[in-house]
């Protein structure tokens, strides 16, 4: 029989950590089958599963325990000199008081030697620095706290990291160690030759996509403003009558991106922008396509960083200002509102403004309402401002992308859910934190990221 299916009980233990692993595991395995064996009729399952969560959790912070403080005492046999590095005077031991360290799989308690230089005033442990005892609270359990920490009000993240991992964080650490860590992100994002080396490798052409949210601060609603720049490759070309239902191979899924956000005015966005422009090494030869909702400040930022670019609105916006004018004209779910909703989509698909401009002149020489001229009004002027940007039978063909959803997504589903919950007012240092934890989430970086964290 091989090791791997080796009966734990066969087990012989190769030193004294090894054994109390093993006596521990031994113990797990004998309760949660006494445990069973008692349970009624089609629960032995159930039982068994419920005593193996609780207790499997112990077992795994035991593990470690003994893992971290058998390498702590492996480590003082090797390093006995205690000359102190200044002044190379005998250190006097000091005892092996305990530390407590923070992990994912709870509270672990490790001894280590205290070695003093008494001419140097130095204090100091051997094994800290070695093993990695430094930081009260672990990589591991800081990735956890920061995931569910994104996701949900502070409190509510403490509830679920102690349903699902049995772990017992405040929802005022958390609040702190998310807030560190934003910082430490940050930080690391703007100086990552990982981040800017993935981006450049990437294929297909760059995307650029901004948007903004409103959340509620202590000084009022602000605006987060987000910004994504990613790359896709282009797809295959398809008609305007296909634009809705196009597969991955038509429309390919995006390689990389990077994504950020802030409470800024526009200058100050700009700035970040531009930053990430250059980090990226996005010149004037690269083929940029800039999508957006039709915000002015968004098009101003685009042509300041990037000059000309190929800018087309988002075709979701574009055709639900279309859609309001139809509900407008014919009252919503109506034969005639329907039939409006069927033409012009194919003809704003198709020509842009030109057909629905064809279309808006007839309708004004009838005999309408104020409220239908005025509708009628302000559709003729967002699309005659956006008109250089619909050029969507051209890019379909091309097979890319006409709608900015990717970033629209991150700030309705990430972002905006995040920031929006309920009666939440951000001071806006923390809404900024957290900005940057959700944008580090919502693109392909939160891994990479913690791969390299210490």
């Amino acid at each position: 029989m091989s090791k791997k299916n080796q009966p734990l009980s066969s087990v012989t233990p190769q030193s004294e950590a090894e054994a109390i692993v093993v006596q521990h595991a031994l113990a797990l395995y004998r309760d949660a089958k006494a445990h069973a064996k008692n349970a009624p009729h089609g629960q032995f399952l159930t039982y068994a599963e419920a005593l193996t969560v609780v207790r499997g959790r112990e077992l795994l912070k035991t593990t470690l325990q003994t893992l971290v403080q058998e390498e702590v005492n492996d480590f003082e046999k090797k390093n006995e000199t205690r000359l102190c590095p200044m002044c190379q005077t005998k250190k006097r031991h000091r005892g092996r008081p305990s530390r407590q360290i923070e992990t994912a799989t709870g509270t672990i308690e490790v001894k280590r030697r205290y070695d003093e230089c008494i001419p140097c005033k130095l204090l100091e442990t051997v094994a800290d620095a070695h093993v990695g005892l430094e930081d009260r609270y672990t990589v591991g359990l800081r990735c956890l706290i920061t995931y569910v920490g994104v996701e949900k009000s502070f409190t509510k993240a403490a509830e679920t990291l102690k349903r699902l991992c049995g772990l017992k964080i405040s929802h005022v650490t958390i609040s702190k160690l998310c807030n560190e860590e934003a910082l430490k992100m940050d930080e690391w994002m703007k100086l990552s030759e990982e981040v800017q080396k993935e981006f450049i490798a990437a294929s297909g052409n760059v995307e650029v996509t901004m948007d903004g949210t409103c959340v509620n601060t202590t000084d009022g609603a602000k605006e987060v403003k987000v910004g994504m720049i990613s790359k896709r490759r282009r797809g295959q070309g398809v008609s305007p009558e296909r634009w809705g239902n196009r597969t991955t191979q038509e429309l390919p899924d995006i390689e990389t991106c990077v994504a950020f956000a802030a409470v800024e005015e526009c200058g100050e966005f700009q700035k970040r922008v531009n930053f990430w422009r250059r980090q990226l090494r996005l010149g004037a030869t690269s083929d940029i396509s800039a999508l957006g909702d039709g915000a002015v400040w968004l098009w101003n930022i685009v042509r300041e960083v990037f000059g000309k670019v190929r800018e087309c609105l988002d075709v979701y916006h574009g055709l639900e200002h279309v859609s309001d004018t139809g509900k407008v004209l014919y009252g919503e779910k109506t034969k005639e509102y329907k039939q409006w909703q069927e033409a012009t989509t194919l003809e704003f698909l198709e020509s842009g403004f030109e057909e629905i401009e064809k279309r808006l002149n007839r309708l004004e020489q009838e005999e309408r309402t104020d409220k239908e001229k005025e509708s009628l009004r302000q559709l003729r002027g967002y699309l005659e401002n956006n008109r250089e940007r619909l050029g969507y039978r051209e890019r379909l063909a091309e097979g890319r992308a006409i709608g900015s959803g990717q970033v629209e997504g991150a700030c309705k589903n990430l972002i905006g859910a995040r920031l929006k919950q309920t009666w939440a007012k951000w001071k806006l240092e923390r809404v900024n934190r957290m900005a940057i934890l959700c944008s580090l989430r919502y693109c392909d970086l939160w891994d990479k990221y913690w791969m390299q964290a210490k």
